[in-house]
């Protein structure tokens, strides 16, 4: 029988190093033969290797991994850990036989890891610490089968694997999204259910896991925490003071919702209390969409409270505040050093989707709502929500605003970053409501620098988990969003925009007049030809894009001025033709140990300087197929394009380089000679490569269906006239030769 177990235990270490399709298919059927006691040895391992927790690496490349770059290995990925799949079933077969796991203080975040070394926890934590007796210190957590899993599954996300590993940046983009996110979401929407009559799957798993624990009411006035070992600070499930009145149930609320319970607090605590200060490294980019997935789940669990009627309730009432405390110094420390790119709309799109509970209802909700015509924004039921919450709409204002002024806003992605900002603020009655709050707080006996006056203005006196508003440390008072200070802050902003609107209409305005005057220098013919077969340009969607920044822009003016009562600027000639901001050309050098390397620090002026300079370096038939192109031509035609050119390299190059008539076609014809460049990280390492293309011949104009219009045109014809489409086809290849011929002169 033990030879039995050992060859069990090591076939699933073994199968560990197998391809992941060959490896989860087979661990699937070696797990269903396994007993108790061969799963408790198996667990361990096989978490911290889909986990990479030995190296802190990729692991099972659930966060490199896409549908795009490996379907067959998402699909198998994704099938392996859903909620019903095979590593869920091994956590509900041990949960039965109460078997307990134990994860050091050292694997957690350091946030986490100094909150329950203080003694600072929430009661949740209570019966999961194991304590040294000698020491009197706590060495670890000892958690079920399903804990284990998920409190891995949330620190996963925390390694900065797109530092360790920069070939995973690649895929850290809103186009690209990972096996790990989307497990991100269904883990979210399986556990925290928005609707009140939705079960958590698969049901009735062990409800006698977890020892219950009674649910109090908040004390009306927030506490210090408590400074001895082994008494936590209120929580969910907290007894924060002696004279603590109790909800008398006769049934725990752990028997039905333990899951949710644990989700809810492993998902939040881990990821929430991300440490960003100046000494650790930011969080990827995909680390906040997923936070941001969490945020709007969230949401969307507290909003149904008021319809559900069973024991989920009480968590669902305090999952909102739950947030609230780590939420506001992560976001703060984060917004602060978020380079001033285009991925800063993933952080601001974080924020608004916190600020904006009323927009993560289910069903019922949003189509009563609907029907009423009501504004979530104004609806009474999100009043206390906005007081409780006053500094992250506040504050978080008055600090992004500064960095906003430093944003080129003849860019058409940081002017829908703006619009987005002011479109949320403009929401009906929110303006007025944020003003409001400020003022019944802003009496005259207390400043808004005192920290008497902080504990009482950062929360309402009976909001559950009002106490953390206690420790957080405010290294700057308040500021009003709507006071003097900030006006003027206004006023300067919103003279930046309009010079930048200014700006925009004038090359737009230029660029027109310069794009008229090429047209009409053209041929009839090249007029035609450029019409017929000359592909969309990037230029050309690009100042679509263009045109449409003055108005977003004009519309960002008036609304802010009407928020903050402030008077549209008037701005002068001189001020839209000299640059206001430094114009001196930074040295962009590896070596250069100046602020110059720090993308935030640099101008509008001196970006559109650099951007001006800009030219490409990859070969326009290796493009992103466009939505104006038909893909499987594309690809069928490139095929073409490269046998040709590899056959009769030596004559299109010999061609090109004619002085004659037959030069002329061919430089019509045939693409260029150029330098391609592009970064190879075979093995973490950027290193930029060049190669050298001669001139080539490229078919993929003809896969546009602009061209394939006009050709089936001339087809037609043939048909008509001649009863064969050959006809057609000759009628397009001399009707194009003509025109190069004449476009040639």
């Amino acid at each position: 029988m033990t030879q039995y177990y050992d060859k069990n235990v090591n076939r699933v270490l073994e199968l560990l190093n197998y391809p992941i399709l060959e490896r989860c298919n087979q661990l699937e059927s070696l797990f269903n033969g396994c007993n108790i006691r061969e799963l408790q040895d198996i667990f361990p391992n096989v978490v911290q290797s889909v986990f990479g927790i030995g190296d802190r690496g990729i692991g099972w490349g659930l966060r490199t991994t896409t549908k795009k770059n490996a379907p067959q290995v998402f699909d198998t990925l994704f099938g392996f850990f859903a909620p019903m799949g095979p590593l869920f079933q091994i956590c509900y077969r041990l949960l039965n036989d109460a078997i307990k796991f134990e994860i050091n203080l050292d694997q957690l975040p350091h946030k986490i890891n100094e909150m329950i070394q203080t003694g600072q926890y929430p009661l949740f934590y209570a019966d999961l610490l194991n304590v040294d007796a000698f020491r009197r210190q706590v060495i670890s957590l000892s958690l079920n089968a399903f804990d284990y899993y998920i409190l891995h599954f949330c620190i996963y996300a925390t390694f900065p694997l797109h530092k360790m590993y920069p070939a995973a940046l690649q895929v850290h983009n809103e186009h690209m999204k990972t096996v790990y996110f989307f497990l991100t979401a269904e883990y979210l929407c399986n556990f925290l259910p928005c609707r009140p009559d939705s079960v958590v799957m698969p049901p009735n798993i062990c409800p006698t896991v977890k020892s219950p624990q009674p649910m109090p009411i908040q004390p009306l006035q927030p506490k210090r925490s408590p400074k001895y070992f082994k008494i936590p600070s209120a929580s969910v499930y907290d007894a924060s003071n002696s004279n603590t009145q109790f909800i008398r149930n006769t049934v725990s609320p752990r028997v039905h919702a333990w899951r949710t319970e644990s989700v809810l607090h492993f998902f939040i605590d881990t990821w929430l209390r991300y440490d960003v200060d100046e000494t650790r490294d930011l969080p990827s980019s995909e680390f906040i969409r997923v936070v941001r997935i969490l945020i709007k789940q969230t949401h969307s669990f507290a909003n149904s409270a008021c319809f559900d009627e069973t024991p989920m309730v009480n968590l669902r009432k305090l999952a909102q505040p739950m947030m609230r405390a780590p939420f506001y110094p992560f976001l703060k420390s984060t917004m602060g050093r978020w380079p001033l790119d285009s991925s800063f709309s993933v952080v601001l799109e974080l924020w608004l989707s916190y600020i904006q509970p009323w927009r993560y209802g289910f069903d019922w909700q949003l189509q009563k709502s609907n029907e009423n015509n009501i504004e979530f924004s104004t609806d009474n039921r999100y009043q206390t929500f906005i007081l409780d919450n006053l500094i992250i709409y506040t504050q978080i204002f008055v600090h992004i605003l500064p960095r906003f002024e430093r944003l080129d806003f003849t860019s058409f992605p940081n002017v829908i970053m703006l619009h987005r900002l002011v479109k949320v603020f403009n929401q009906t009655g929110l303006p007025a409501k944020l003003l409001q709050a400020e003022q019944s707080f802003g009496g005259s006996y207390l400043k808004y620098d005192s920290p008497r006056k902080q504990n009482t203005f950062l929360c309402s006196a009976n909001s559950p988990g009002s106490y953390e508003w206690d420790n957080l440390h405010y290294d700057d008072g308040y500021t009003p969003m709507f006071g003097d200070a900030m006006q003027n802050t206004i006023k300067k902003f919103l003279k930046t925009i309009c010079i930048a609107r200014d700006q925009v209409i004038k090359e737009i305005i230029a660029k027109t007049e310069e794009n008229k005057e090429r047209y009409k220098s053209l041929g009839i013919f090249k007029r035609i030809f450029n019409k017929i077969f000359e592909e969309i340009s990037c230029d050309i969607q690009k100042m679509k894009e263009y045109n449409k920044i003055p108005d977003i822009l004009e519309s960002a003016v008036h609304t802010l001025g009407g928020m903050f009562n402030v008077d549209v600027p008037d701005i002068s000639e001189e001020e839209i033709d000299t640059p206001s901001l430094n114009c001196t050309q930074p040295n962009f050098s590896l070596y250069d140990d100046s602020n110059y390397l720090d993308v935030s620090r640099i101008s509008p002026f001196q970006m559109m300087n650099n951007l001006a300079n800009i030219k490409a370096s990859v070969d326009p038939a290796l493009l992103p197929i466009q939505t104006y192109e038909c893909a499987f031509l594309v690809r069928l035609l490139h095929r073409l394009s490269c046998k040709m050119n590899e056959k009769f390299h030596q004559e299109i190059e010999a061609l090109w380089y004619r002085s004659d008539i037959k030069g002329k076609l061919a430089r019509r014809i045939f693409y260029g000679p150029m330098t391609t460049q592009w970064f190879d990280k075979p093995y973490g390492e950027s290193a930029l490569c060049e190669q050298q293309l001669p001139p080539r011949l490229s078919l993929r104009y003809f896969a546009s269906y602009q061209c394939l219009f006009f050709v089936a045109i001339f087809c037609i014809i043939g048909y008509i006239k001649c009863h064969t489409v050959i006809i057609g086809i000759i009628a397009v290849i001399m009707v194009l030769l003509t025109f190069l011929y004449m476009c040639s002169f």
